[in-house]
Parts: C-alpha cells; structure tokens; sequence
C-alpha cells in the first residue's frame, strides 16, 4: 500500500539499474500524488540532473536553468495529482521542463522588448502612474506576507531559502555551508516557496 512505502536511500547502483521505471519510482510517484513530500523529495533528488540537462540544452545558462528547475518541480508538484500514467513519469516531467524553458526564453524576449519600448510615450500618462502604483501596492502586500511567513518556515528550509535569495549562493555553495547534498538544498528551497506561496494566497483571499 501506498502508506507503507520504504523510501531507501538512492544509490548509484540502484539508479544505474532502472532509473526510471523501477517499481520503487512508481511507487515514489504514487506516494507522491498521494501528498507524500518525501516520496516526491525522492524523486527529484533522482530527476534533477535531468531536467537540469534539458533545461541548460535550451537555455544555455546555469541560473537560468537552475531557476528552471525550480520552476519545473513546483509546476510538477501542482500537477501530479492529475497524471495518468499515459507516459512514463520521466517523459511527462522532461515535458513539463522543455515548455517551462521555451517560457522562461519568452519571459525574457518580452521583458527585453519592454526595455526598448520603455522610451516610448505612454497612451495616457495618469494610466502608467496608476498601474505603476497598483504593482507597488501588491509587491508591498507580497513582500509584507512573506515576511509574516518566514519564521513558520521549518529551520532548514528558511536557511536554504535566505542564502539562495540574500546571499545569492548556487545551490553546491548552499549544500557545502548546510553540511547537505545539492538535492536536499533544492528539496528545501522547493517546499519553502512552496508554502510561502500558499501563505502569500491566503493573505490575499
């Protein structure tokens, strides 16, 4: 039964034998869209080089495709209740990783084409100051709720997330002053944004 899951330590030579369609990683995967978080730690402590891989092929930068892989496990999280099982789990999530790398080069497209466009005159004037003071209102909100939520973040996953964001650390340096491996330093950082975010939804609802 899903409950009675063992989760044992990955080694190189289970994941040399079948690193993707083991019954130990289906059984991951079904704990997984069960709520199990340590079921789904697993499996990024298994997939990340790949979806790092892929996202890197696309982007060709490290923080770009570091971010991407947050990006991928978070989207992935929300959406592994709904998977059937109509592929295999490795190419659903590499999936999800090569359209999150296609919409991080388009985010960027954009955000450098309004660049450009940012000398040009507004339509009205009073709309751009009025949107402009909207954002800054809900950044304030935003970064006000975060604030609220970072002490009811568990130690470890307040310390990974204050070094990546404060002190702009790349995962190995976090793992290395954390005593921890690269993919419990993501874990962390995952399940922190993850629940300041539904911190963040609920102040605003």
């Amino acid at each position: 039964m899903i409950a009675t899951v063992t989760h044992k330590p990955l080694t190189l030579a289970a994941a040399a034998d079948s690193p993707y369609h083991s019954p130990e990683v289906s059984a991951w995967v079904r704990a997984a869209q069960e709520g199990d978080q340590v079921a789904f730690t697993r499996l990024m402590e298994l997939f990340q080089r790949d979806v790092y891989g892929k996202a890197f092929s696309i982007l060709r930068n490290h923080q770009d495709a570091d971010d991407v892989v947050q990006e991928t496990f978070l989207r992935v999280y929300r959406a592994l209740p709904g998977f059937r099982w109509e592929s295999s789990f490795r190419t659903w999530l590499i999936t999800i990783a090569t359209r999150q790398s296609l919409n991080f080069l388009d985010r960027n497209r954009l955000n450098h084409e309004s660049i450009e466009d940012s000398a040009l005159p507004a339509t009205h004037p009073a709309l751009r100051i009025e949107d402009n003071q909207m954002t800054a209102f809900l950044d304030n909100e935003s970064r006000r709720l975060m604030r609220e939520a970072l002490p009811m973040l568990p130690k470890r996953q307040k310390e990974a997330l204050m070094l990546r964001i404060r002190q702009d650390l790349k995962y190995d340096e976090i793992a290395t002053k954390m005593d921890t491996s690269v993919g419990s330093v993501k874990a962390h950082i995952f399940h922190a944004i993850k629940n300041l975010s539904r911190h963040v939804k609920g102040g605003k609802s």
